[in-house]
């Protein structure tokens, strides 16, 4: 195959090992939190794609494939597609874990009807965006966009070009699993306080039949779910900072 490019066998070996880089990198800057979301400009991240693309492409960190058919070309192409959606889908989840603590919280509190702007595919809550945007904001600020391409180095050398039977796709899974837990424990002290509250009110209604307990208690409810929110979302950072790295799994 490289001799029947017109590119000459070593600058074609070239940029076909600079198409396999593109395939892995991919999806990992356009999921990567803060960079790839969706209120960056598309130029921006295919322009942050294209240079780290040609940086790995001129380190030598990858061996340029030799005697390719193009059977096999499109072989490692395809794998390093499904190696690069992998990671980027773990690197991704550090902020899905946000969004559906920021999701459950507005349900308890009774905010879920305020959508704010699609920072991913679609609206999110308030709290979903303010805890996804804080996120975001953590995670740059602590460089971790660096990181995540100095360890996308390491990785070629633990999962070479092609090697789809060395990446675990179960990992990959129990990543997603662990963040939905992850996210649920976040939340879970809004839902306990909104049960407690409505079995609360449930007693009230039915010692005090003519009271209108709704008047009352869903402003209530969202006032001291404001007053919660201001309080523990510094925690709730810190906690999701601290377990970040961990709940990613390979950065």
């Amino acid at each position: 195959m490289l001799e029947q490019l017109p590119f000459g066998p070593q600058l074609s070996a070239w940029i076909i090992m600079f198409m396999l880089i593109v395939g892995r990198l991919t999806f990992v800057v356009f999921l990567m939190p803060g960079i790839g979301d969706q209120t960056v400009p598309a130029r921006v991240r295919l322009s942050l794609l294209l240079g780290a693309a040609m940086l790995f492409a001129m380190s030598g960190l990858v061996s340029p494939p030799t005697d390719l058919s193009i059977g096999n070309f499109v072989g490692l192409l395809g794998a390093e597609i499904i190696i690069g959606l992998g990671l980027g889908v773990l690197l991704r989840t550090t902020i899905w874990i946000l969004n559906m603590a920021g999701a459950l919280i507005a349900q308890s509190i009774g905010l879920s009807q305020m959508l704010g702007i699609a920072l991913d595919t679609e609206a999110q809550t308030v709290t979903s965006n303010l805890l996804a945007l804080a996120g975001a904001v953590l995670l740059l600020s602590a460089d971790y966009h660096v990181s995540v391409f100095v360890r996308m180095a390491e990785v070629y050398s633990e999962i070479p070009v092609g090697a789809l039977a060395q990446f675990d796709q179960g990992f990959v899974i129990d990543g997603m699993l662990n963040a939905v837990k992850f996210a649920v424990l976040i939340a879970w002290p809004f839902v306990a306080i909104n049960l407690l509250y409505n079995i609360s009110l449930g007693f009230i209604n039915k010692a005090l039949p003519s009271l209108m307990v709704a008047f009352v208690g869903a402003p209530f409810m969202i006032g001291a779910g404001f007053v919660l929110l201001a309080i523990s979302i510094s925690t709730i950072l810190m906690v999701w900072m601290d377990r970040v790295s961990g709940s990613i799994g390979w950065w």
